[in-house]
């Protein structure tokens, strides 16, 4: 069975923020900026394109950045990839480009150590933060990955997905874990657990407990 991978783009329209199908040229390129709207062709220079395809009946999605002939090039070779696995070629990791190393590779490989080393939610909960991620994320390196990657992370976890503040600070720290396995320090300053709180508005502070006759808690401090 072929499978086949589409283009949408993230724009604004008087519903909000959708995933709007792009328009295609004869050749099958990707018209800049052009997408359909309730079916009709629109021009919005804003936003990114995303690649979206399905995996055991779910849709997933891939931010690929801005620039539409790039776009197109990677949602070629994405359905070759996955054509290529459904037909059971293995198919070769993207290569390093100058000593820098493929977010989707680094993400597959810490995946699958924690899957040998954590229990099963542990590895779910790892999965959808870092798929999440790739959704938000445009970026190929991890060596290209930036502060500002961290704070649009938040935001789509807050504003697209309708995260609460502890899902956010969750998701967030489990990146940071990834980050941090990865060698990859500092983007958020020295206080890494304090930054988190406050961009994702949740903080799991501990009340005191007090304590009943025989000091024994019988529940938090009021």
């Amino acid at each position: 069975m072929h499978r086949e991978v589409n283009v949408t783009k993230r724009v604004k329209t008087p519903q909000g923020l959708r995933y709007c199908p792009v328009v295609l040229s004869a050749n099958g390129r990707i018209k800049p900026d052009m997408v359909l709207v309730n079916g009709q062709p629109e021009r919005h220079p804003e936003g990114a394109y995303y690649l979206e395809w399905r995996e055991a009946g779910k849709r997933v999605r891939l931010s690929v950045g801005k620039d539409p002939a790039d776009a197109t090039a990677r949602r070629l070779r994405k359905e070759a990839e996955l054509n290529a696995i459904n037909n059971g070629v293995a198919v070769a990791p993207l290569p390093e480009k100058n000593g820098h190393r493929p977010i989707v590779t680094a993400i597959a490989d810490f995946l699958d150590e924690v899957k040998l080393t954590k229990k099963p939610k542990t590895l779910a909960a790892y999965t959808t933060a870092l798929n999440y991620f790739s959704e938000s994320c445009s970026k190929m390196y991890l060596e290209e990955i930036e502060r500002k990657d961290l704070l649009q992370f938040s935001a789509f976890l807050r504003d697209e997905k309708k995260q609460s503040p502890r899902s956010v600070y969750n998701k967030f720290e489990n990146m940071m874990t990834f980050l941090k396995a990865q060698g990859i320090r500092g983007l958020v300053g020295k206080n890494a657990q304090s930054w988190t709180q406050r961009i994702s508005g949740y903080t799991n502070s501990v009340r005191p407990l007090r304590l009943g006759r025989c000091g024994l808690a019988i529940g938090p401090a009021l």
